[in-house]
């Protein structure tokens, strides 16, 4: 043991002494008016024995001897090996094993059952997984028309679904609903048409069901719905909401795009064309502004017509979209104003051409990244057009 006596101050001190032993350091306060420094080797303290610290005065009759307090030794710590497991290993393995999972999971969900075998489960099914292969069966249409398969379901497969949509109970709506849409998208229009016509023609047809009928006749692409289609935008009963004048709206279009690919000015030697200009001239006054902004809009893109051309104008402020209320007077989502600027630049483009320079040139300034890309996109295509 080694002992360290040191002198705080020389008129009122206190002695601290230090003893280093093997199972720690003992520190002892020490006196009042000791005097000089001093340090003494050994293992024991003279007083007080092997391994223990001393107790006496030093020089002096001043004050009493203070507690001792142990300071224990310190522990060495953990070196990186030690450590490696805990941070390293457990982690790794944990990882591991949520893939494992994920896999083993994602391995059983995937559905390969093609549309033969999803009509049948579809026939066979209960409620629950009806809907569940009906869901199916609309995403493996949609991925096939997505990778450029034939999106046409043969005529056995188109018959066992219209068996399924008209034998469907009315407590599965939804169903229903799903049924509709893939006939029209993917149904042989010889087959799928005259059924979902004769659909359209009902009174009191649930108004989910109209306007899932009216979208698949506007999917069909057959001229024979042009027609149906034009008298149920007129449509303002109880059995019609705005959304299916709007959805038929938007289906004549892509029926007669479909006829007419990549060339709208087609349109002008189409008598079904300029039937469908005239009857749309009148709905751009429409009160329901969702379809006397998409007639505006499309009179000018796809038939070089200018009926809707102020409210296009409108459609260019953001002061006029933000005034906008709709139903539960709920304003336009930020999304949706951008949809409608960009769309009336589309159009206007359209009826004006290079006149539009300066507007775009504006836009390429406007607050909305969406608005600025699509100004920027229909200059460059001015310019390749002078």
């Amino acid at each position: 043991m080694k002992q360290f006596t040191r002198l705080c101050n020389p008129f009122n001190c206190k002695i601290f002494r230090f003893y280093f032993r093997a199972d720690g350091v003992t520190v002892v306060t020490g006196v009042d008016g000791d005097s000089g420094l001093t340090s003494s080797h050994g293992g024991t303290d003279p007083d007080k024995g092997e391994n223990e610290p001393s107790t006496d005065r030093q020089g002096g009759s001043g004050g009493a001897l203070a507690d001792a307090v142990s300071v224990p030794p310190r522990k060495g710590g953990k070196t990186f090996l030690e450590l490696f497991p805990q941070l390293f290993l457990f982690p790794l393995l944990i990882v591991i094993v949520m893939v494992l999972v994920w896999v083993f999971f994602g391995a059983i969900a995937q559905d390969n059952r093609g549309v033969t075998e999803l009509i049948r489960d579809i026939q066979a099914g209960g409620g629950h997984s009806r809907m569940q292969d009906a869901k199916a069966l609309a995403d493996l249409l949609v991925a096939k028309q997505v990778v450029g398969e034939d999106p046409y379901l043969g005529a056995a497969e188109t018959r066992r679904l219209l068996q399924l949509a008209e034998n469907t109970p009315s407590g599965e709506g939804q169903l229903k609903v799903f049924l509709v849409v893939a006939l029209g998208r993917c149904g042989q229009p010889q087959l799928a048409v005259p059924f979902l016509l004769e659909l359209l023609s009902r009174k009191n047809l649930p108004r989910e069901l109209r306007q899932a009928t009216v979208r698949g006749l506007g999917l069909s692409g057959d001229r024979r719905a042009v027609l149906a289609l034009l008298g149920d935008v007129d449509r303002t009963d109880v059995s019609t909401n705005w959304q299916s004048r709007w959805e038929a709206v938007a289906g004549v279009v892509n029926i007669l795009l479909r006829e007419n690919p990549g060339e709208e000015q087609s349109f002008k030697r189409d008598p079904q064309a300029r039937v469908v200009v005239e009857k749309w001239k009148s709905m751009v006054n429409d009160p329901r502004r969702e379809i006397s902004w998409t007639t505006a809009f499309r009179l000018a893109k796809h038939f070089g017509d200018d009926s809707g051309e102020a409210i296009l104008e409108n459609i260019l402020s953001w002061d006029f979209l933000d005034k906008q209320r709709g139903d539960n007077n709920r304003g336009l989502t930020v999304q949706e104003k951008e949809l409608w600027m960009c769309q009336a630049l589309e159009g206007l483009h359209r009826l004006r051409g290079a006149e539009l320079r300066n507007v775009l040139v504006e836009k390429q300034t406007d607050r909305s990244l969406a608005v600025r890309g699509k100004a920027l996109m229909l200059l460059e295509r001015l310019d390749k057009e002078t």
